[in-house]
């Protein structure tokens, strides 16, 4: 009732006279179904569509005009890959593009923007640090608070409201005195995403340099104190990519990078170098945690990355959701 109700104020928004009926008809891969002009219509709804959350759902199907998708907010870039796969879509600010069989409605107010509750301990960088471990590894809730923080590299008092948080907004369970267990963590992971991107990457963002001494085509011989990431590293785990846009992670100074990599800053390259946020090893291990180069594939969202996202998805994350 309650994704109901927030489906008729969407519409609402519209300012066209439409017959909504609520029907008992179930389909377990929706979160609700209604009738409009006898037609049924499933509905997907959502807090927030990004070009990478539309590419985890997987019940979409193109030209399909029973299906809906419903969100408070949905980015432009979003709206045009709906619009390109003519699958129907709505917002809390009456964007709509409906092409049902007895329906047709597009309406593009354009100034829509995200809702966000500025409250929420778990959506901020150090919940996006927190967040980075506990997906990795579901059972480390149940580390310790101060070991959490070291790790993360937040504050003690940080970890204590991002877990309380998570409790309220159930994504986390006791089970009982002393364990408890993460759940919705594909809900997690989806809301990670731009969080990881928007927030915490570009703090840590050191340069922008270009192939110089090594070519682009030798990039894997490249010195190992560095960790790659996006694009290079997905190509590594999965040898399904020729990477175009490169990033990576090292401790190295600006002035060790020229020398150790013979990259040279560039503000038009394609490498993008960043420092570690989280315990990072560079000696140890070629390319960052798969739960990161998931991350800017996603996030990127160009159909070449996220089908290699998916890759990585069902080799190295799905085990852990």
């Amino acid at each position: 009732m309650k994704n109901y109700n927030r489906l008729l104020e969407y519409f609402q928004q519209l300012d066209f006279d439409l017959t909504i009926k609520k029907t008992t008809a179930e389909n377990n891969n929706f979160d609700c179904t209604i009738m409009i002009n006898d037609q049924p219509i499933y509905v997907q709804m959502k807090n927030e569509i990004r070009p990478a959350t539309l590419a985890a759902m997987h019940q979409l199907v193109p030209h399909d005009p029973t299906i809906l998708v419903a969100a408070n907010y949905i980015t432009p870039n979003a709206k045009a890959l709906l619009k390109t796969q003519k699958i129907n879509y709505i917002d809390s600010f009456g964007n709509a593009y409906l092409d049902f069989d007895q329906l047709k409605i597009y309406v593009e107010k354009g100034n829509a923007k995200p809702i966000t509750n500025s409250s929420n301990a778990i959506f901020t960088p150090a919940g996006a640090k927190l967040l980075f471990e506990l997906l990795q590894k579901p059972d480390s809730v149940n580390t310790t608070y101060r070991a959490l923080a070291e790790q993360c590299g937040i504050a003690l008092g940080s970890v204590s409201k991002i877990m309380t948080a998570l409790g309220n907004e159930g994504f986390l369970v006791k089970l009982n005195n002393k364990n408890a267990q993460l759940i919705k963590k594909e809900e997690l992971l989806e809301r990670w995403i731009p969080l990881i991107n928007e927030k915490v990457l570009p703090n840590y963002k050191l340069d922008t340099f270009q192939f110089a001494k090594t070519k682009q085509s030798d990039w894997e011989s490249t010195d190992e104190t560095i960790q790659w990431a996006g694009e290079p590293a997905a190509a590594y785990l999965t040898n399904y990519l020729n990477p175009e846009q490169f990033s990576l992670f090292t401790n190295l100074a600006k002035t060790e990078i020229i020398t150790k990599t013979g990259f040279l800053p560039n503000k038009n390259g394609n490498i993008t170098i960043y420092k570690p946020f989280w315990k990072s090893d560079t000696n140890a291990i070629k390319t960052v945690p798969p739960l990161l180069i998931y991350a800017q594939l996603m996030y990127e969202g160009s159909p070449r990355n996220i089908e290699t996202a998916k890759l990585v998805y069902n080799e190295f994350l799905q085990p852990n959701l």
